[in-house]
């Protein structure tokens, strides 16, 4: 048996998402065993999970702070959105505002 090629296996599970396929329905399509495929699967996950920071270590940078001025926080996302947080904000409501903009459609 030939070594599956990761970028097609990639392309193959894209297409799966795209159309919403099921795995055996993508095995029926590609010739692949949906073994084959959930194992993939589950590899591109855990490869996307290790290369996201949403359970590392985040530097946060101090900068001075105008002494006229009320104190606030600049929120900076994973993903390059910027949040302006005045002070005495609600948490609660911050964390459905990150959360909303990380689970864009």
């Amino acid at each position: 048996m030939r070594r599956a090629n990761p970028e097609q296996m990639a392309k193959w599970l894209a297409w799966r998402e795209r159309h919403g396929w099921s795995f055996p329905e993508t095995s029926r399509r590609c010739g692949q065993p949906a073994w084959k495929l959930r194992w993939w699967h589950r590899r591109f996950q855990r490869t996307r999970a290790a290369e996201s920071p949403g359970g590392a270590f985040l530097a946060v940078e101090l900068t001075d702070t105008v002494p006229s001025a009320p104190a606030a926080l600049e929120v900076t996302t994973p993903s390059g959105h910027r949040v302006s947080v005045p002070a005495g904000f609600d948490p609660e409501h911050l964390r459905r505002v990150l959360e909303a903009l990380e689970h864009r459609c």
